[in-house]
C-alpha cells in the first residue's frame, strides 16, 4: 500500500506542473502567430482542452465490419496454408513411393509377373527398362 501511495505522489509531483502549464498566443510585428508557455506583451492566454473523440454508431459498425473482414481473411490464410502443407505432404509421399519403386530395380536382373492363369512368366528386359525410365522421368517432373 505504501508503494502505491508513493507512486501516486511521484506522478502528481512530476505531471502536476505539466498539466497546470499555460499556453499563450501572440502575433509579432510581421503578423506571424506564435504560441508559447511564457506570457509576452500582448499575449493572450489560450485554454487548451484535451480532445475527446467519440465514435458514433456508424463508425463503430464500420470498425466491427472491418474486424470481421480481417478475421475472415486470417481464417482464409490459415486454410490456404493448411491446404498447401497437405498438398506438399501428399506430393512428398508420392515421390517417396516412386523412389522406393525405382530402388527395387537396383540389383535385380530378372523380373517376373503372373499371367491370367497364375503362371509365373519372365518380363522382357525392354519392358523392365521402359518402366524404369518412366519412373525416372516421373520423378524428374514431379519431384
Amino acid at each position: 500500500m505504501r508503494i502505491r501511495q508513493l507512486v501516486i505522489i511521484c506522478l502528481v509531483l512530476w505531471f502536476g506542473p505539466v498539466a497546470a502549464s499555460e499556453i499563450y498566443r501572440w502575433v509579432d510585428e510581421h503578423g506571424q502567430v506564435h504560441f508559447g508557455e511564457r506570457p509576452r506583451e500582448g499575449a493572450q492566454r489560450v485554454e487548451v482542452r484535451p480532445q475527446v473523440v467519440e465514435r458514433d454508431a456508424q463508425v463503430r459498425q464500420r470498425e466491427q465490419n472491418l474486424q470481421r473482414l480481417m478475421d475472415v481473411r486470417t481464417e482464409e490464410r490459415a486454410a490456404r496454408q493448411t491446404a498447401v502443407l497437405e498438398q506438399r505432404a501428399r506430393q512428398q509421399s508420392h515421390c517417396d513411393a516412386l523412389r522406393r519403386e525405382l530402388a527395387r530395380f537396383d540389383g535385380r536382373v530378372l523380373w517376373y509377373e503372373e499371367d491370367a492363369n497364375g503362371k509365373r512368366m519372365e518380363v522382357e528386359p525392354k519392358r523392365v527398362e521402359a518402366r524404369k525410365n518412366a519412373l525416372q522421368a516421373e520423378i524428374r517432373e514431379r519431384c
